[in-house]
């Protein structure tokens, strides 16, 4: 079978504290063994907003080490440690699930069933200085398993009455130009089937006829 895929999916696939991330890993491990595409537009987003997220991770879990460091408290349990630390951390730009899932992994790798203060910042301080090594170990693995579309940057120049199509139906402008390299890898191989996490993306494709496109059908990745 031939997929291609939305930013969102090797994003959800690489970053373990992703939203997306159970759902597109799921989706890529039972379909390694099918031929799984990206666009040079993709593979691009890909990397800037990996680079994004991991820089802001750095942020955030610098931040976390540094209010461990100065807190004299015990913490009663997991849910007063998150709740104190959110709190002190709204101003990093991190998004919130990112923050809970990487805190909830923190506490359950670390076997925590208390929060003694000296103890918590002892342990995060290792926590913090393995972090990236998952994402970039993930990231390997994921470019064994997608393929190019080398279609160039601006492919949906060559498609722009399409994408405007798209665009007026409510999709915004990036996808457009992701649904339009879909289209051009799907001329050369049949059957393509775009996959994506935006479920309200899909919802409104669906709910159109696609038949000028070059893509057989759009799921998402649940």
């Amino acid at each position: 079978m031939n997929f291609f895929l939305d930013t969102n999916i090797p994003i959800g696939y690489t970053v373990i504290h992703d939203k997306w991330h159970e759902q597109s890993k799921t989706f890529i491990d039972n379909h390694e063994n099918d031929s799984i595409f990206w666009s040079t537009l993709v593979e691009s987003e890909y990397y800037e907003t990996l680079n994004d997220i991991i820089d802001q991770v750095k942020i955030f879990l610098e931040n976390c080490k540094s209010i461990l460091k100065t807190n004299e408290n015990d913490f009663i349990n997991y849910f007063e440690f998150e709740n104190i630390i959110l709190e002190k951390t709204k101003g990093c730009a991190l998004d919130i699930t990112k923050k809970q899932k990487i805190l909830e992994s923190f506490w359950n790798n670390s076997l925590l069933n208390e929060g003694i203060s000296e103890l918590i910042y002892l342990k995060f301080s290792e926590y913090l200085h393995d972090f990236q090594k998952v994402y970039i170990e993930r990231q390997k693995m994921l470019k064994k398993i997608m393929i190019l579309h080398d279609c160039g940057p601006d492919n949906y120049l060559k498609y722009l009455n399409y994408a405007k199509q798209l665009y007026l139906w409510g999709i915004h402008k990036p996808d457009c130009k992701i649904i339009a390299d879909a289209h051009d890898c799907g001329t050369t191989h049949d059957n393509l089937t775009f996959i994506s996490a935006d479920i309200k993306m899909i919802d409104i494709i669906t709910s159109h006829n696609t038949d000028f496109l070059n893509i057989a059908e759009f799921k998402s990745c649940n």
